[in-house]
């Protein structure tokens, strides 16, 4: 069955890297760090939470590199992930689709 909600956007950014000019775009419902003690189970279902908080909003969440990482594996299995963070993802009761962050003057993610 199709979820009749929006996704959430989650913004996925490393803890030990600067953010993207582009995030200075997006119109940011919530920001979470949660520092070096996340480890990627907790981080999964901590998006997978937020995400039904933050129905057709976007939220960004700092954490430990190797966490978003693994949190992004996990949650699409063996299909294609996207590399190191940043990572753009929407999330709702479907799962997770991963979204393009928007370029050098283009777009935010819809």
């Amino acid at each position: 069955m199709t979820d009749l909600q929006c996704p959430a956007t989650a913004v996925l950014l490393a803890a030990d890297a600067g953010r993207p000019d582009w995030l200075a775009r997006l119109r940011v419902a919530a920001w979470f760090d949660l520092g070096d003690g996340q480890d990627a189970p907790d981080l999964a279902g901590f998006l997978e939470e937020t995400a039904d908080r933050f129905r057709g909003e976007t939220f960004v969440v700092t954490a430990p590199a190797e966490a978003v990482g693994q949190a992004v594996r996990r949650a699409v299995g063996h299909r294609a992930a996207p590399g190191a963070a940043p990572v753009v993802v929407e999330i709702d009761s479907d799962g997770w689709r991963f979204v393009a962050a928007p370029g050098p003057g283009g777009p935010p993610p819809a």
